[in-house]
């Protein structure tokens, strides 16, 4: 076999990384991972890329293995989504075969260890595979265009021999057009379009994409096709070795097959010579859309310019806001990763490799969107009015919804609703727009919860009943209910959707939901006065008052404040209790909701750094210890294994809502160890760390378990709403950066060891360089600051869309 020289990872380590650890590391000034795959050595588990526009994506792992959707990510895959990390199993691959010397090559690796270098690089809306093989250099990039449902595969292959290369290249993928392989597979119809040049598959027996067209193409002129995977495959074929790629295709379409999809194509290539080819799949129900699209491919620069397009889009989105500290991990984070995370996968995809969900979560997207507060506050605009539709003419939401249909679960839990006032109040403090109050939207309506009902799952109807967000955001307020501590009742689980048995008899109540309800109110009483409505702003102020005297009352367990109270009046994280002693959110809740009583907040949060937080072992444990052998049911969190998710692991969700509590303190040491710890990039420096791990060095994981072995292994990755929080936390708390109208508010959290730092904001089209240099000379207060040489008062700075660039100097 032919092979040129790859470097070794020892050659590639001394390039210019930053924080290899011995299965990858950040180049391109931390904008993209790049993975080694060489011999047995790579990561532990897969380490993917989840690539989307608004409608349509993909995931992709360094091996090259991963799934594509339309749509709706669970209900319309057209490929097979796979969650298992050790098979790690392909569905989509691109073959090469050498005509002359008979050797089949891939540009990924699909988990082949016997095929020289990989190198993977995964970017802000792109994945790039660099691999060298029998003298043919191969690079190919996977994107999703902006605008556009497609998937497109640019190969460019470079002939580094010196006699003509002669190559049929492959391209196949498993159909699935719908939720899962073996309940399509029947009904997959496929057939090929002559005229244009492209194979498309069709499932004749669905009930919600039935319009559907699926189809690849090439730049290149088809040459063979096949939809029977049988047939690619061959009798003991498999996607790593398939019969198909080494010999011409029978051109069978049709029904009844295995169903696959697969078209082939020839080059030639010159010595020295380089030639791109493009591949592509998407979907459409318009097929002169599919012809469009087939034929402005056929130009290989169209695929440049849209990845150009995505890049831009990424570059400007994420480039809103650059820091620069000397704490180079924190930087990579904010400047790209953590938004990245939010908006690609959280937003758009709502899938991972560990999770697919495809559906919205009323809580969870409103809370991702917040995160762009400062760099599209339209998307959480948006989101506001998407929340407003599935709320029921009776004031509650639907806690998950499947686009588009609506099918989705009404449900007794409590928290849901009340984040659409507290995102809304987010919203008009940031940007001023209190129009948002006076746009109308349409309930839903549907079955009502019967007594003995926990959650029913059904597709509402849309109600002629339109209010204004305004008032969708009162019914939630008031949809709110107390038990007899004065507390909110706990329903079917408050933020902890594992605690659904603590108050589902209809008496138990949430501590933490009381801080959270106090926030709200607090936040929702200034619109009230606002839109006139000064007696229901009086009634909630009064509401509002009576809560917190009830939490102090109630709620203080001498060093910390409680959990919960359990249907029959027991406490749920006392110092009474055996198990879940201390619960971490009803602690950072009452810092972040500024209503704690000074000294009870310090000790509420001390206890919570001395029982919660292990240093050594980098987790902030959610409670402890974890459920186990408690004769109550707190819910199906203690099914659980102790340490695990939610059950006394580290959810680093509630673990960044400490950190940004510590932050609001001015704990500064604190508020940086535990931030520090919860950057997945500090925890997985080297081969050691990043074996116990497991998880991806460039995401944050949604948990971290406390069970060993396994102490300290992330669970599942991207699919969290802990990168959102992460983002407003080191942004908006711990370097203190914050958006009120048009006012920047410096308020750093920073210790004096943490050093001087910079943040560049881009406003319009002006530039504001805001330097804080006080911190490295030990002062820790930002009463003087000047903006643009001139001294100023307080910690306001008045922004101006004047298209200059402004330096603020603290």
């Amino acid at each position: 076999m032919d092979t040129a020289y790859a470097p070794t990872i020892q050659e590639k380590e001394k390039e210019n990384y930053e924080f290899f650890n011995g299965f990858g590391a950040f180049a391109c000034e931390g904008r993209e991972y790049e993975i080694l795959l060489e011999g047995n050595n790579r990561p532990p588990a897969p380490w993917i890329n989840v690539i989307s526009n608004k409608n349509f994506g993909f995931q992709i792992s360094e091996s090259g293995a991963g799934f594509t959707w339309s749509i709706n990510s669970r209900e319309n895959k057209l490929t097979p989504w796979s969650n298992d990390p050790v098979s790690d199993r392909a569905s989509e691959a691109i073959y090469i075969l050498d005509e002359v010397t008979g050797e089949v090559m891939t540009p990924m690796s699909l988990g082949r260890s016997d095929r020289g270098v990989y190198r993977v690089r995964h970017g802000f809306g792109y994945s790039r595979f660099l691999h060298e093989e029998g003298l043919i250099d191969q690079e190919l990039t996977v994107f999703t265009p902006l605008d556009e449902s497609l998937k497109l595969w640019n190969l460019k292959l470079t002939n580094n021999s010196d006699k003509v290369k002669y190559l049929s290249l492959t391209y196949y993928v498993e159909w699935v057009l719908g939720t899962q392989r073996e309940n399509t597979n029947p009904y997959v119809l496929t057939a090929y379009d002559n005229e244009h040049e492209y194979l498309y598959a069709k499932n004749i027996y669905t009930l919600n994409f039935g319009n559907s067209f699926s189809y690849l193409f090439s730049s290149e002129m088809i040459v063979g096709y096949t939809g029977d995977r049988q047939e690619f495959l061959g009798q003991k074929g498999n996607i790593r070795e398939p019969k198909g790629a080494e010999v011409k295709l029978s051109c069978n379409t049709g029904v009844c097959y295995d169903s696959c999809g697969a078209i082939q194509v020839s080059v030639e290539i010159q010595p020295k010579e380089s030639k791109t080819v493009v591949f592509g799949i998407g979907q459409s129900s318009d097929l002169n859309e599919i012809n469009n699209i087939r034929y402005k491919y056929k130009d290989i620069t169209a695929a440049g310019n849209e990845l150009n397009k995505v890049k831009a889009y990424w570059d400007r989105l994420l480039g809103t806001i650059q820091v620069k500290t000397k704490d180079r991990a924190t930087d990579i984070l904010v400047n790209g990763w953590l938004l990245y995370q939010s908006v690609s996968c959280r937003i758009n995809a709502r899938a991972g490799f560990y999770q697919c969900g495809g559906a919205y979560g009323y809580r969870d997207q409103l809370q991702d969107t917040l995160s762009l507060l400062f760099t599209d506050s339209g998307i959480l605009r948006k989101q506001i009015l998407i929340a407003c539709s599935r709320q029921f003419e009776e004031g509650d939401v639907q806690h998950w919804w499947h686009p588009p249909m609506g099918i989705g679960v009404r449900t007794r839990i409590t928290d849901d609703l009340l984040w659409l006032p507290y995102c809304t109040a987010a919203y008009i403090r940031s940007t001023g727009d209190t129009g948002i109050l006076k746009e109308k939207v349409h309930y839903i309506k549907g079955p009502i919860l019967r007594e003995d009902q926990h959650d029913v799952m059904f597709t509402p109807e849309v109600s002629e009943l339109s209010e204004s967000v305004y008032e969708h955001c009162k019914k939630t307020i008031d949809r709110t209910n107390f038990g007899e501590h004065g507390l909110p009742l706990m329903g079917g689980g408050d933020w902890n959707d594992g605690m659904n048995e603590v108050g589902m008899l209809g008496k138990g109540e949430s501590v933490w939901l009381a801080w959270f309800f106090y926030t709200v109110l607090g936040d929702f009483i200034p619109l009230c006065y606002q839109e006139n409505d000064a007696d229901y702003g009086q009634e909630l102020e009064q509401k509002r008052e009576l809560l917190l005297q009830n939490i102090e009352e109630h709620a203080w367990d001498g060093e910390w404040y409680l959990r919960a109270f359990y249907d029959d009046g027991s406490k749920l994280g006392s110092k009474e209790n055996d198990e879940c002693r201390l619960d971490s959110i009803s602690q950072s809740w009452s810092v972040i909701s500024k209503g704690a009583k000074e000294e009870r907040a310090k000790t509420a949060m001390q206890s919570a750094w001395r029982y919660l937080v292990m240093e050594e072992e980098a987790l902030s444990l959610l409670l402890t210890p974890p459920f186990n052998k408690t004769s109550k049911n707190p819910g199906y969190i203690k099914n659980y294994i102790p340490g695990i998710r939610e059950n006394g692991g580290q959810y680093t969700h509630a673990a960044v809502w400490l950190a940004i509590a510590t932050s609001m303190l001015h704990d500064c040491n604190m508020a940086q160890s535990l931030f520090s710890i919860l950057n997945p990039i500090n925890i997985t420096q080297n081969r050691k760390d990043a074996l116990r791990y497991e998880k991806e060095p460039y995401v944050m994981t949604a948990d971290i378990s406390l069970s060993p072995p396994y102490t300290g292994r992330g669970g599942w990755s991207w699919y969290t709403g802990s990168a959102g929080w992460m983002y407003q936390g080191l942004l908006c708390w711990f370097l203190g950066i914050r958006k009120e109208g048009e006012e920047l508010i410096i308020d750093p959290a920073t210790p004096s060891s943490f050093g001087e730092y910079s943040v560049e904001y881009k406003y319009g089209g002006s530039l504001y360089e805001i330097r804080v240099e006080s911190r490295s000379k030990g002062i820790l207060t930002t009463e003087t600051i000047t903006a643009d040489g001139s001294l100023i008062q307080g910690n306001r700075v008045l922004l101006k869309d004047d298209g200059e660039r402004h330096l603020i100097v603290v």
